[in-house]
């Protein structure tokens, strides 16, 4: 990540933006690092979506009562609309990412500039998101994660 994304925007507000990576990690592998510490935001209410998170989470349940129990859960989360001027953002930045080479996720990028534009530090797993912050202004949390026993 540059320098200029690890110090973007004003204090931490306390919420993290959680990536469909962490939540992915969350069910799949429950004693994980991710999945404990997850649980511990979850207990504090630290636990921001936006649109294209709660979409790829909950439109991948297995069953229809997993469904029906993971709108409830992200129902409960904070919900960060996404911004005014997102499309706008978006090509400018997709349009750089673009002339250095990189085709970025629509999904990525909107999930990128929604941490931007509320200033919360956004979790993930995923790595194209390094690429992101190369060009997007934008914190990552690093939490430091004991190894799962």
């Amino acid at each position: 990540m540059s320098a200029r994304a690890a110090n973007a925007g004003p204090p931490d507000t306390g919420l993290v933006l959680v990536d469909t990576s962490v939540w992915v990690q969350f069910f799949r592998l429950p004693a994980s690092p991710e999945a404990g510490l997850l649980d511990e935001l979850l207990a504090t209410v630290s636990v921001a979506t936006c649109a294209p998170i709660r979409a790829e989470v909950v439109s991948g349940a297995p069953t229809s009562r997993d469904f029906r129990q993971l709108r409830d859960l992200f129902g409960a989360l904070v919900d960060l609309a996404l911004p005014a001027d997102l499309w706008d953002r978006l090509e400018t930045y997709r349009f750089a990412l673009a002339r250095r080479g990189d085709q970025t996720s629509l999904v990525d990028l909107m999930i990128a500039l929604t941490a931007q534009a509320y200033r919360v530090a956004l979790w993930t797993l995923d790595a194209d998101f390094t690429r992101i912050s190369s060009v997007v202004p934008f914190r990552v949390y690093r939490p430091h994660l004991a190894a799962a026993p």
